[in-house]
């Protein structure tokens, strides 16, 4: 009986032990895909200057799930950062926070991001990040999204942001980092328009933003104007050239274009103001050159933003569907 016993428990304990190892290094496109996803409906604004009506219901995970893509950075507003926990545990079952930590354990990696759209939040929203990382080990990191903010145009004609988060409030951010007890990275959100001179929309920071840089682990690059894109391979090399050797570069892959106009569509609509979604052939150009430079190391992820499009129909959302189906199980043979 004891042998018998013996070997009865080591194969009940084999599954228990196996899922308490490390996740394995990721190895295919899937692996490196993130959607960027705010809470359901949260940048409706954007969609009803363009004539998609009616809103969006799609929630981060559903999100996830209909792209097809394993890991999160969840991105907040002003008007729908959930509350903070302790203004909540007196009288809820579970905070806000903690719901939406549970809808996303299903997911592989997720990101919170402590400053959201406009660079907005900062150090206060840290400590809750943290207390939800010790409970959820999905948690993988914090993701700071728009991290120069308020540019005001100078007396010199210059436009002059300044960092969301100053150097002391970073630092202590990776301090505080340290109580969940494994690896934490900080990613944040860099546009070509903040270190290309050459860029129309260029604005400059004070103190420089290659000062910050340090700090992070992954510069989420994004082109904010589609009709920049094709400038995409040059941008890559001037990025590269100016952050530190220990971070590393995600490519940030739009599909919707916020600012750009629709000709026809405008002529058509008399409440037509703006926005658009990404034309396909520039899709194909973004996703191709993300995905070989993914293949090459040079980029290390790739982040899906549009989220609330997906239910509102732009034909760049099934378009990133198939991609991702096509190619998404590719090795990465690094």
């Amino acid at each position: 009986m004891r042998p018998t016993l013996a070997l009865l428990l080591t194969l009940l304990c084999a599954p228990l032990a196996t899922q308490a190892q490390p996740t394995p290094k990721s190895d295919t496109v899937r692996d490196r895909l993130w959607v960027f996803a705010p809470p359901a409906d949260g940048p409706r604004l954007y969609y009803e200057s363009a004539g998609y009506r009616g809103g969006s219901r799609m929630t981060p995970v559903e999100g996830a799930f209909w792209l097809g893509v394993p890991n999160l950075l969840f991105i907040t507003q002003d008007w729908n950062r959930p509350p903070a926990m302790w203004t909540e545990k007196s009288w809820k079952a579970k905070t806000t926070k903690e719901q939406y930590a549970i809808s996303f354990e299903p997911l592989k990696r997720v990101q919170w991001a402590a400053v959201g759209s406009s660079g907005r939040g900062g150090l206060k929203e840290v400590p809750d990040i943290i207390t939800l990382a010790k409970s959820y080990p999905n948690f993988t990191g914090i993701y700071l999204d728009d991290f120069v903010k308020d540019p005001v145009k100078q007396p010199d004609g210059r436009k002059v942001g300044k960092p969301a988060m100053t150097e002391a409030e970073l630092k202590s951010m990776r301090e505080q980092l340290g109580q969940v007890g494994r690896p934490m990275e900080v990613w944040t959100t860099i546009y070509s328009r903040e270190f290309d001179p050459k860029n129309a929309d260029y604005h400059d920071c004070e103190p420089p933003l290659v000062e910050s840089l340090k700090h992070f682990d992954v510069l989420v690059f994004w082109t904010w104007k589609s009709e920049e894109l094709k400038d995409l391979e040059k941008n890559l090399a001037l990025l590269e050239a100016m952050k530190p050797k220990s971070c590393r570069i995600a490519l940030g892959i739009y599909l919707w274009d916020y600012t750009g106009i629709d000709p026809a569509k405008k002529k058509a609509d008399p409440t037509y103001k703006w926005g658009k979604p990404v034309p396909l052939d520039l899709m194909e150009h973004q996703c191709g050159l993300g995905l070989k430079w993914l293949k090459e190391g040079r980029v290390s992820d790739l982040v899906i933003l549009g989220l609330a499009g997906i239910d509102q129909g732009i034909p760049s959302a099934p378009w990133m569907r198939d991609w991702i189906r096509k190619h998404g199980d590719e090795r990465i043979s690094r």
